[in-house]
């Protein structure tokens, strides 16, 4: 053969037991860290068995005491066994651990058998009959693949590896098995089976690393989820028990200044009406007093931020005496949204605003008609709630000097729900207080007690 074609052909024989050699080196290495990957371990096999097998022909193995002619025959078993069980693995096929069993020993006995026989013609036979049998077993393998298996997945690694045994068989039936001078043709199929083995296997792990990856994502994200939603829980649980408790002390409050400060102010009362004329001053502010106690105690009522219930409330205590002044009601509430910031503190600055109009229209204006109105109104683009108590009496010049501490109070009042006050009056035509409420409040109220703009009507 010429100098120049023999050392091509033992460079590219040489090359091709190297990387064989890599690929398996590489497989166990993967095999030792992933003990569950049964490819690896199969992968390895494989790839020490057709890196021997490709030793022949070496031009460096000719002076080893080892007689490879002899031994060549032998390795084709091995080098079968592992590529069936590589193609079992990598095609998900489960084979029972007897049959492998059985197989391997198999193997060991036909290869034992080969060595002292590599010379007669009943081995090249015994080696092609077992490449045909092994062929058999690749179509059966990627016929009982896994069923979520494409059928192309199936058949382009059995094709693949059938072309590596079919390599194999051609070089036997060449004889070239034994120590020759052609180039064979199993080394190189046998990179292309391992490698594209090690390349999918490869592709396999990293989707399923990446799989893994995003799967841990999702259940991070579960887990904050579930860690907020428990938060929100428990929260919502704090808060229950919280509102609760502070039921049970409105009710015990409202009991006790019901039954103690109430009930002896009723008596008060009682008494002084007994003695006469004498103490009718004593009676109204024994009444007055009364009812500023039985407004406080409605404003602990829950009113769930209705402020129609609330200004109800109003109007059920000062309608006997407002009737009994002479003083007839009209009631225009409409129906209007919740205020969800409308606390139990916030409901009795409500309460004081609209009484303190109800006090000064029961004790200066001499009205006649007082009307309650309640709507939606808007303040400087702010929706909100529009309150007003009009009564028709004398009136007032509103640029007086402010001798008491009524309207000033009112003002406070406004300004720490965050709302606006203004109230208007002439002498002879009545007096109109206007409280302006925001559907939602700020956190921190910035409106002042200056004159309040005019209101969308």
């Amino acid at each position: 053969m010429d100098p120049v074609a023999d050392g091509v052909r033992q460079l590219g024989h040489l090359l091709a037991a190297d990387t064989l050699a890599v690929i398996s080196a590489i497989a166990l290495m993967g095999w030792l860290l992933r003990r569950s990957e049964n490819v690896l371990a199969w992968l390895s096999f494989a790839g020490l068995a057709w890196c021997l097998f490709s030793l022949d022909g070496l031009a460096f193995v000719e002076g080893w005491p080892i007689d490879l002619a002899a031994g060549q025959p032998a390795l084709l078993y091995p080098l079968l066994l592992s590529t069936l069980g590589l193609a079992a693995s990598f095609l998900g096929v489960t084979v029972p651990r007897p049959l492998v069993v059985a197989a391997s020993v198999a193997c060991l006995v036909l290869a034992a058998a080969a060595i002292p026989l590599h010379e007669l013609e009943i081995t090249r036979i015994a080696g092609l009959a077992s490449i045909c049998a092994s062929l058999l077993l690749l179509g059966l393998f990627a016929k009982t693949a896994g069923s979520q298996t494409e059928p192309f997945d199936k058949a382009l690694p059995a094709s693949i590896y059938a072309l590596g045994l079919c390599a194999a068989a051609l070089d036997l039936l060449a004889g070239k098995i034994w120590p020759g001078t052609g180039p064979l043709l199993s080394p190189y199929a046998g990179i292309l089976l391992l490698g594209f083995t090690g390349f999918t296997v490869l592709r396999r792990m990293l989707a399923d690393a990446d799989a893994r990856e995003k799967l841990n994502e999702a259940l991070g994200q579960r887990i904050e989820t579930t860690k907020a939603n428990l938060l929100a829980s428990e929260s919502a649980r704090h808060s229950l028990e919280v509102a609760h408790a502070v039921k049970l002390e409105r009710e015990r409050l409202m009991r006790e200044i019901h039954d103690g400060i109430g009930s002896s102010l009723v008596a008060a009362l009682a008494s002084a009406e007994r003695q006469g004329k004498e103490s009718t001053t004593a009676v109204v502010a024994l009444k007055g007093a009364l009812t500023d106690l039985r407004v406080a105690i409605d404003s602990l009522e829950p009113v769930e931020g209705n402020v129609a219930t609330l200004l109800a409330s109003l109007r059920y205590r000062y309608e006997p005496e407002l009737r009994k002044s002479g003083i007839g009601i009209r009631w225009m509430v409409e129906d209007v949204p919740e205020l969800d910031w409308l606390d139990a503190p916030s409901a009795l600055h409500v309460l004081r605003i609209m009484q303190e109009s109800i006090s000064n229209t029961l004790g200066h204006s001499k009205a006649t008609q007082l009307s309650f109105k309640c709507k939606m109104a808007l303040l400087s683009g702010r929706p909100g709630l529009r309150i007003e108590v009009v009564d028709n009496g004398h009136g007032f010049d509103i640029a007086a000097p402010v001798l008491g501490r009524g309207r000033r109070n009112m003002a406070q009042r406004a300004e720490a729900l965050g709302g606006k006050l203004e109230i208007l009056s002439r002498p002879g035509g009545g007096t109109t207080t206007i409280l302006w409420l925001p559907l939602v409040r700020r956190s921190e109220p910035t409106l002042g007690t200056q004159a309040m703009p005019d209101i969308d009507e």
